[in-house]
């Protein structure tokens, strides 16, 4: 992998504060350099605060092409392609969600080898007595990480020896999904539902956005948002054949 190619998001696990409160740190990381891109502390787990620190991040420090993560919510969802809301923006934003197996966290094991010495340093009374207090320890964590801890993997230099920020910047806008002239393009509705001569359930998570079907081999068309294959559809059968 390259700089910048996958990056990897999860919850490390919550920890009491000295307040008794739980502290859920949520993390992120670029695969190639272990750089700690973000290390952010929050007493609830919600797609809201995932999303707004992925954004702090993408404004900061570009895009990604894949965001690879576990299969646990906000990152991943029930339908099509396992996609969630947040899946969603991520493939309007032209990066590709990527989870790992289920019951498998090795497949994501630079993030959870980081997630070890954050835990680690995290039980040499580095809990603080409030979310404040515990984030500036977390932000000075993170400086530390990044430029002070020399890494074998990387030949002895730090993460931040090795990372750039990613070429493709975001501006901040999420821009809406657009087609081919002449493609068959179909909007889902409310209840994750288009009509392809039947009700096909795709996705709630795709709730008000535009797919595309396409023609593949053996009949079949492929669904496709955002030119990402999510599904493809047997008309014959008139079934959903899942990919994920």
């Amino acid at each position: 992998s390259e700089v910048n190619q996958v990056w990897s998001a999860d919850f490390k696990g919550k920890f009491r504060l000295l307040s008794q409160h739980y502290c859920h740190p949520f993390t992120l990381t670029d695969n190639h350099s272990r750089y700690l891109l973000s290390c952010e502390g929050t007493f609830r787990e919600s797609e809201a605060f995932v999303r707004d620190c992925l954004a702090r991040a993408f404004l900061e420090y570009g895009l990604p092409e894949v965001l690879k993560t576990d299969n646990g919510q906000p990152f991943a969802g029930t339908g099509i392609a396992g996609l969630s809301r947040l899946a969603v923006w991520l493939i309007k934003l032209g990066i590709r969600p990527e989870r790992i197996r289920k019951g498998h966290p090795e497949e994501n094991g630079r993030h959870e080898r980081m997630h070890r010495s954050l835990k680690h340093s995290l039980s040499f009374g580095n809990r603080r007595a409030t979310l404040e207090e515990q984030q500036a320890w977390f932000d000075s964590y993170r400086e530390e990480f990044n430029r002070e801890r020399p890494h074998e993997a990387l030949g002895g230099l730090t993460p931040g020896g090795i990372w750039v920020p990613s070429p493709r910047k975001w501006d901040g806008k999420t821009p809406e999904v657009s087609y081919p002239e002449g493609a068959k393009v179909y909007r889902v509705g409310p209840k994750g539902v288009i009509h392809i001569g039947k009700r096909v359930f795709l996705n709630q998570a795709l709730r008000g956005e535009y797919v595309m079907l396409e023609e593949r081999e053996d009949g079949l068309e492929a669904i496709i948002f955002n030119r990402m294959d999510l599904a493809y559809y047997d008309r014959r059968k008139q079934s959903i054949i899942r990919i994920d």
